[in-house]
């Protein structure tokens, strides 16, 4: 019998930590900081390296564990170490040093927080980082997430539609210089900064191969094209039904002008979007991969309607359930109308 696996936990005391910010009461899991490589070769997890050590590089690179995902923030030590809440430096440039020349290949992120790893500190973390492409394949920039349980937590600002344009323009602006020297962008804002700042998001040839989607990096560039795609080879005859999308309040936009339209010229199908404020983690929290079952199951409490309800695979784990332990199965119960998981709205007139 293989004994199960012993995950490694993560030994920062981040300053933005989303797991910090869970409320009590919550399954002991989404307590649990893993810091753990083998997690990220595996599933795609972040994780900073501040605890691997010369023996875990060598395994790492003799193992051939790639590609690995690493959380950067910043190149400058001092706020390296303010932003891990980490006391000595670590080293990292170092460690993706070594990874790179032993051939393994590398996607990174910058959790932007206002006022201490954007502007200038930003301008020389993408510096710092550009002689490790293309070991380094892609960086993704994505805003702070923020909940309402920061009770003795350190005081961050969210981004604004201000700051999230000053993103987008200075990421552009390297983003040109990458294309010249490597015909690929390198460094990519996440779809949040395009939203709030009242963006369109760009075309699918400036994400690359989509490397960081997971990270909500080219997610709404990839369901405008999906849905696109498959409508100019429509050839069905649906018969005209009433669907309710959940989605966040950050997305709610996006569809309603660019997607359901389409669907309804297309498809004859009528999909009215119901956007659900986030009250579990503070309406901050915009994304629909957060939102619980009580939330859902409270809108919908509030919208007149008895069709069928269309629920983003994201909102569930893998094993079925919200952030706070309801089941798809209890929210049909509770709210008497059938719910369907989807992934891609396509999944209505293709399967």
């Amino acid at each position: 019998m293989f004994e199960p696996i012993r995950y490694r936990g993560c030994g920062n005391h981040c300053i933005f930590c989303f797991v910090d910010q869970n409320p009590k009461g919550l399954r002991q899991t989404l307590y649990f900081k893993d810091e753990d490589y083998r997690l990220s070769f595996l599933y795609g997890n972040y994780v900073t390296l501040t605890r691997a050590s010369e023996a875990d590089l060598r395994r790492i690179a003799e193992q051939r564990l790639s590609p690995l995902y690493l959380s950067i923030h910043a190149l400058d030590v001092e706020i390296r170490k303010r932003m891990l809440g980490i006391q000595k430096e670590d080293h990292l440039l170092s460690k993706i040093r070594y990874l790179a020349e032993n051939r393994i290949e590398m996607h990174g992120q910058i959790v932007l927080c206002p006022g201490l790893n954007d502007g200038s500190v930003l301008e020389q973390t993408l510096t710092g980082l550009e002689s490790f492409y293309p070991a380094l394949k892609s960086l993704a920039i994505v805003p702070v997430g923020l909940t309402r349980y920061r009770d003795d937590l350190p005081l961050l600002q969210p981004v604004d539609a201000k700051q999230a344009k000053n993103v987008i323009r200075q990421i552009e602006i390297f983003q040109k210089k990458y294309l010249q020297q490597w015909g690929d962008c390198f460094v990519y804002p996440a779809d949040e900064f395009y939203l709030l700042a009242d963006r369109a998001v760009p075309d699918s040839a400036s994400y690359g191969d989509m490397w960081q989607i997971e990270n909500g990096v080219g997610m709404i560039r990839s369901l405008l094209d999906s849905v696109s795609l498959s409508l100019e080879h429509y050839t069905g005859d649906m018969e005209p039904k009433l669907y309710t999308a959940i989605t966040g309040t950050l997305a709610g936009p996006v569809l309603n002008e660019h997607i359901v339209p389409r669907i309804y010229e297309k498809t004859g199908l009528e999909i009215q979007i119901l956007t659900v404020a986030n009250r579990f983690y503070g309406e901050s929290v915009t994304v629909s991969g957060l939102l619980t079952g009580q939330d859902i199951l409270a809108a919908l409490e509030k919208q007149a309607g008895s069709g069928p309800v269309l629920l983003p695979g994201n909102c569930l784990n893998t094993d079925g359930i919200f952030l706070d332990d309801m089941t798809p199965q209890m929210l049909t119960d509770r709210s008497h109308r059938k719910v369907m998981i989807l992934d891609h709205f396509t999944e209505l007139w293709e399967n």
